[in-house]
C-alpha cells in the first residue's frame, strides 16, 4: 500500500483548484462529512470477518471503553507510545520514524481553526483514530496549536516516560490506535506458534491474536474511500480496490508484506526512495538517435502512485558539450483532480501493477554530446499548492506559523529516484546514418 503514505489526506485538504481555498474547504465539508461515516462502514465490515476482533474495532475505536482492570500497574494502563516502548522497543524504534508517527502534523492542525470541532474530529478519524484522541472543545484545539509549535514531535524519541503534558492525539496513529480496544490488547497471531484467539501472558492480561492484522482489509479504514464518493469512477483513495485487481491479491501478498516486512512497524511508502526503487524496474538507453527510458511497476500492488497528492516526473534531456540543454521532454505520472462546479478528474497517468511504459526523445540534435535521464518524485505535490494558497489568503497566528512549518517540510521531501547520463556523439551518429 501507501502513507503514507504515505499518510491519508484529511477532508479539509483534499485537492481542488488553486487560489479557491475558502470555496473548496466549504464544499469539502459537505462532501466529506458523510464520507467519514462511509469509511467507518468499510472498517466495520472488515472487522467482522474475524470473530477475534470486536465488531466495532474501526467504526468506534475506543481504547479505554468499559471497566478498567483494577489489578493492572500504571504502565499497563498508559496508552502512550513511550509506555509501549518499555517492552516493545524494536517496534517503537521503527514506528517513531514512520509517517504514522507524524500523522498529527503541522499541515493538518494548521487548518483546524478554520473549521468547526466536528470537522476537525472527522480528520482525526484517520490521523489520530482513538476516541481518546478526539477534541472535547475548541479550548483543547487552541492548546494543541501552541503545543505543536513548542514541540513538533508528539512523543519522546528516547521513550522516557516524562512528558505527560503531551496529549495522546499528538502521537498520531500510535500503538494503541491499532492494538488496544476496551483496555484489551490485540495483534497478529503469535509469531512462534501461529496461535490466534485469546493468548494468556504476564503483561496486561495477555492479548488476542487475529489474522486480520496480516490482511489488507485491516488497512482499508483509512486507505480506501467508499465507491459513492468516486470521481470518474474512482474514489480519491482507492488503494484497496487497486490491490484487489492486481496479481498480488490472488497471490496472497498483502499490504503488510511490503509496508510491514517481518512485522516491522516501518510503514514506508512514497516518501522513501529505497522503497519506491524496490517496486520499479527503470532502464534507459539510446538507439538510432532516439533516447528512451522505461519504467515497469513490477513489485507495487496498487497504482503508482496510489493517491492524488504525489507527482512523479520523467525527463529526457539532450545536452551539448557544455551541459546546456538542446532538446528536452517531460512527462508526469500521477492523478490530478480539481473542484470547479463539481469534482473533475483532470488527468490520471498513474501506472497500474504490472504495467510497463516507455518514454522517448526522438531525433536527438547533431550537436548533442550526452543525454540525461531523470525520474523525480514530489511526494507532497498537492500539499505544496494548498499551503501556498492558505498563506496567500493571509492565514496568520499560530495556525499560519504551523502551515509555514508544513510548507518547509513538504519542500524538503522531494527526491531524485533515478538519474543517468549517457554519452552521445550526435555528429558522428548522423554522419554514419
Amino acid at each position: 500500500m501507501h502513507p503514507p503514505s504515505l499518510p491519508h489526506v484529511p477532508p479539509s485538504v483534499c485537492p481542488a483548484i488553486p487560489n479557491h481555498t475558502g470555496k473548496y474547504i466549504s464544499m469539502l465539508r459537505k462532501l466529506f462529512a458523510p464520507l467519514a461515516l462511509g469509511i467507518a462502514g468499510i472498517a466495520l465490515t472488515a472487522a467482522a470477518v474475524h470473530a477475534d476482533l470486536p465488531a466495532a474495532y474501526w467504526s468506534h475505536p475506543a481504547a479505554t471503553e468499559g471497566a478498567s482492570p483494577h489489578d493492572w500497574q500504571a504502565i499497563e494502563r498508559d496508552l502512550s507510545p513511550e509506555a509501549c516502548a518499555q517492552c516493545h522497543a524494536a517496534q517503537f524504534a521503527d514506528w517513531k520514524a514512520s509517517m504514522h508517527a507524524r500523522a498529527f502534523s503541522p499541515g493538518l492542525i494548521g487548518q483546524f481553526p478554520q473549521q468547526d470541532l466536528s470537522d476537525n474530529n472527522d480528520c482525526l478519524k484517520c490521523h489520530a483514530p482513538l476516541a481518546e484522541q478526539k477534541y472535547k472543545d475548541m479550548k483543547q484545539l487552541t492548546a494543541s496549536l501552541k503545543l505543536k509549535l513548542q514541540q513538533q514531535q508528539g512523543f519522546n524519541s528516547d521513550a522516557e516516560l516524562r512528558n505527560s503534558h503531551l496529549p495522546l492525539r499528538h502521537a498520531g496513529v500510535t500503538c494503541a490506535a491499532c492494538h488496544v480496544r476496551g483496555w484489551q490488547r490485540f495483534g497478529p497471531p503469535q509469531r512462534n506458534t501461529g496461535r490466534s484467539g485469546k493468548i494468556d501472558g504476564p503483561a496486561h492480561g495477555g492479548f488476542t491474536g487475529s489474522k486480520e492484522f496480516e490482511q489488507s482489509q485491516f488497512c482499508a479504514s483509512c486507505h480506501q474511500f467508499p465507491e459513492e464518493y468516486a470521481i470518474n469512477g474512482k474514489p480519491l483513495e482507492n488503494t484497496m480496490e487497486e490491490w484487489k485487481q492486481s496479481r498480488f491479491a490472488s497471490e496472497g501478498v498483502h499490504c503488510q508484506s511490503c509496508h510491514m516486512p517481518d512485522r516491522k512497524h516501518l510503514f514506508k511508502g512514497i516518501h522513501d526512495p529505497a522503497t519506491v526503487r524496490e517496486g520499479l524496474d527503470i532502464a534507459s538507453g539510446i538507439d538510432h538517435g532516439t533516447a528512451s527510458l522505461s519504467i515497469a511497476s513490477i513489485r507495487i500492488g496498487h497504482a503508482f502512485p496510489t493517491y492524488v497528492t504525489p507527482k512523479v516526473t520523467v525527463s529526457i534531456e539532450a545536452l551539448d558539450a557544455q551541459g546546456n540543454v538542446l532538446k528536452q521532454k517531460e512527462w508526469e505520472i500521477g492523478r490530478h483532480v480539481a473542484y470547479d462546479n463539481g469534482w473533475q478528474e483532470i488527468s490520471d497517468t498513474r501506472m497500474l501493477p504490472g504495467e510497463k511504459r516507455s518514454y522517448e526523445l526522438a531525433a536527438l540534435p547533431s550537436q548533442a554530446r550526452s543525454v540525461r535521464f531523470r525520474v523525480d518524485v514530489i511526494p507532497d505535490n498537492f500539499y505544496k499548492g494548498l499551503y501556498r494558497d492558505l498563506l496567500d489568503e493571509g492565514l496568520q497566528g499560530d495556525a499560519g506559523r504551523l502551515i509555514l512549518l508544513a510548507q518547509d517540510g513538504a519542500e524538503q521531501n522531494d527526491y531524485q529516484l533515478y538519474e543517468h547520463e549517457e554519452p552521445f556523439d550526435g555528429f558522428e551518429h548522423y554522419r554514419k546514418h
